[in-house]
């Protein structure tokens, strides 16, 4: 019995932490926000360009928004934020360390 092989269009996801630091952020502005970074990556996913906005979170003190994406590399998330002309500030690839999580994308499947 041959061994089984992923098909050649399989794509490895990648975990990225996106950073836009707003001035003023208001809870209400970082929903909007993250419903427009939702709705890009499910364009792009729809394209052929797989990115999954995991959530969002406000840090409200520092002005700063997070973002968490998989996705097959960082110029398919930087491509969220230039869809939505709220380009990132930083983007950078994380290591999941939650169990459930982690599992997931060892197999690299989204989500």
């Amino acid at each position: 019995m041959a061994p089984h092989r992923l098909p050649a269009t399989h794509t490895v996801f990648r975990t990225f932490l996106t950073e836009r630091y707003r001035a003023g952020s208001s809870d209400e502005v970082a929903r909007r926000e993250t419903e427009a970074a939702r709705v890009a990556a499910k364009e792009l996913s729809e394209e052929g360009r797989p990115v999954t906005l995991i959530g969002s979170l406000l840090v409200p003190i520092d002005e700063t928004l997070f973002s968490l994406f998989d996705a097959a590399s960082p110029e398919d998330v930087a491509a969220v934020g230039e869809r939505t002309d709220q380009p990132y500030d930083r983007i950078s690839e994380g290591v999941p360390v939650t169990p459930a999580r982690a599992q997931r994308v060892k197999r690299g499947t989204p989500r």
